[in-house]
């Protein structure tokens, strides 16, 4: 009898506690999809906005509704202020970074230019062989472990800045040479020995100093002259390393002419630029989201357009929009639509993907074409963001950075 009640009080004991755990995983379940809950997935994942006052106006009662409440406060840890969101007026349940600020007035841009890069060093693009005095194959620049890819700096010490000074230095060198280089952000010392060749002394080590191409620029600024270009890094062609810039320059390019974009190849936009072309300013900086410099005195007014508010991040949304570009020699407007935001809180390329959808773009280009990385991108009167990829499959499609992000990059005021 014992026994039997043992028994029954078991299962009962077993019952109550799976019948327990399925309340308490309905009740999380409930909760999860519960008004409240529903409010703090679909939150931003940051806040933007143009003064304290109107932060505060956006974190007001009446934007919370569900037992739901927000503030904000400076984060000294993180160097920034952030918002907290609670539940019932205690529990925090998400903090996400506020960025307070003036919106920054900026003049679209839409014209080509054309772009001249001079690195800071020289760039190894490749190691080879040759024949020594002696008729033996050498490679002193790969024997040493310099690799493709790694910026030359010095040579015993002394700054070079182009292959010609390179070469200059290693042939007065008697013996080894110290070169140092960067490698992945980091200096390194190699020891080298230069060895004798029909043209002199040489390490086996193919180097670049420069490029040019062209693309387009995105916006300026009257105010400090700072200037935007390309929308994405320049990268060496043979080692895709980003290419660290000494000094560079920003000029008009014309356009020539253009390679219809198809599924599977990219197009084209054909340009030209030289010695002869007008310049509009320097190039100081080269990083994931294009290159920026100052424009020279005049540049602003040969330029020309009318300064609009930059968008901040929230304000972009999917929907219609306007791309301004120069496919067919000067800076026009075409029309577009934002298809994807990407909730990005700092600098990050591909954070919209945006669909050309004006008739004459699409029959003179199929779409977005190399050449016009930087184009801007207007929406409800303020810069949305800047074209930077094409798809390759599908070149109606392309990938954007959001122009704020690009401003906030390159230090503007």
């Amino acid at each position: 009898m014992k026994k039997d009640r043992k028994t029954r009080c078991a299962a009962f004991g077993a019952y109550y506690v799976k019948v327990t755990a399925a309340l308490f995983a309905f009740a999380i379940f409930a909760f999860g999809h519960s008004a409240p809950m529903r409010e703090i997935r679909e939150l931003p994942s940051a806040y933007y906005a143009e003064s304290e006052q109107s932060l505060a106006k956006r974190l007001g009662a009446s934007a919370f509704p569900h037992a739901v409440t927000a503030d904000s406060r400076y984060d000294e840890t993180l160097g920034c202020r952030t918002v907290s969101i609670r539940l019932f007026g205690g529990i925090v349940v998400k903090s996400v970074p506020a960025f307070i600020g003036d919106k920054p007035m900026l003049v679209p841009g839409g014209s080509a230019v054309g772009i001249s890069i001079y690195t800071e060093g020289v760039l190894v693009v490749g190691t080879g062989s040759f024949i020594d005095p002696d008729g033996r194959r050498v490679s002193p620049a790969a024997e040493a472990g310099i690799k493709a890819g790694d910026v030359i700096l010095l040579v015993n010490g002394i700054p070079i800045a182009t292959g010609k000074e390179l070469s200059s230095l290693l042939g007065a060198v008697q013996g080894a040479a110290v070169i140092t280089v960067e490698r992945a952000g980091e200096r390194k010392e190699i020891t080298v020995v230069p060895v004798d060749s029909d043209s002199g002394k040489r390490i086996g080590a193919w180097v670049r100093d420069s490029t040019i191409g062209i693309g387009t620029l995105s916006f300026y600024e009257r105010s400090s002259g700072l200037t935007a270009a390309l929308g994405h890094a320049v990268l060496d062609a043979d080692t895709g390393a980003l290419l660290k810039v000494r000094n560079g320059e920003l000029v008009l390019a014309s356009i020539l002419g253009v390679t219809k974009g198809a599924q599977g190849a990219p197009g084209e936009l054909h340009g030209t630029f030289g010695d002869d072309s007008v310049k509009l300013g320097t190039i100081e900086g080269n990083t994931e989201l294009g290159i920026f410099g100052r424009l020279y005195a005049g540049a602003a007014e040969l330029l020309g357009g009318e300064e609009i508010p930059v968008a901040f991040p929230d304000e972009v949304h999917t929907g219609n929009a306007v791309i301004i570009t120069s496919a067919f020699g000067e800076p026009e407007e075409f029309s577009c639509r934002i298809i994807r935001t990407g909730r990005q809180n700092g600098p990050a390329p591909k954070g919209l993907v945006i669909e050309i959808t004006d008739p004459r773009l699409l029959e003179g280009t199929g779409g977005i074409v190399q050449g016009m990385s930087g184009s801007p991108v207007i929406q409800d009167g303020m810069l949305a963001g800047v074209v930077t990829h094409v798809f390759v499959n599908d070149p109606k499609k392309g990938y954007g950075a959001y122009a704020y992000w690009m401003y906030d990059l390159f230090g503007g005021n």
